[in-house]
Parts: structure tokens; sequence; C-alpha cells
């Protein structure tokens, strides 16, 4: 497993880990599946993705990576909050984002706090 750096939270009655960056970037869906074993490892059915741990290729529709890590979580029913810059945000990433904000199992903020108020929320 790659060293990345989590850290788990409890606060109103669920776990979530908090995958903040390091060392590694989550760059295939090994690395996703490393991250879902953490989860695991804690009891935790909620992942906040910080974008000190996604790549460059995350952020370019073009290549997929956004899409497979987000669909890899849903399949195992990891609610996940991804949290990254606003500048960040543009083209048809940021349709994407907008799109993915619709849905129930995985969003994207601006702010860390606000990715937890929804990922504790339900």
């Amino acid at each position: 497993m790659k060293p990345f750096e989590v850290r788990l939270s409890e606060k109103r009655g669920h776990k979530f880990v908090e995958a903040v960056g390091g060392k590694a970037l989550i760059e295939d869906e090994k690395d996703v599946v490393d991250l879902i074993g953490v989860c695991a490892e804690f009891d935790a059915d909620r992942i906040m993705l910080h974008d000190g741990i996604l790549s460059k290729r995350f952020f370019d529709l073009k290549s997929g990576q956004a899409g497979m890590i987000f669909q890899k979580l849903v399949n195992y029913q990891i609610k996940t909050a991804a949290v990254v810059s606003r500048d960040q945000i543009r083209g048809k990433f940021g349709e994407f984002v907008v799109e993915t904000n619709r849905g129930f199992q995985v969003r994207v903020f601006f702010d860390r706090q606000d990715a937890e108020s929804w990922l504790l929320c339900d």
C-alpha cells in the first residue's frame, strides 16, 4: 500500500476516513482499493478526499480517473466527499462536478467544513 496520509474522525455517531495527501497520490484502481481497505479497517463507510491526494489526471475528465475513483467508492457504498480548490474546477470537469453533486453518494466541495457536514448528515 502507498503511504497515504489518512486519519479517522468520529462525530455524531459516524466514522469517516480523511485522506489528506502525504507522499502518494491516487493514481490507479489499486490505490482506490487500498483506500477502501483503510475504510474497512476502521469500520468507516465515509471518506473525505483532499486535493492533495488527487493527481492532475483526476481533474482531466478525458483521463477517466475521477469517474473511476468515484464509481469504485460508490460500488463499495462509501459516501465520498472530495475537497478541492475552486481554481481546479473548469471546463468539462466543472460540468462533471455539477452533475456529481446532484447525487447522494458523492459530492465535491470547496470547503472542508461543508464536506464534513454533508458526510455526517443522514
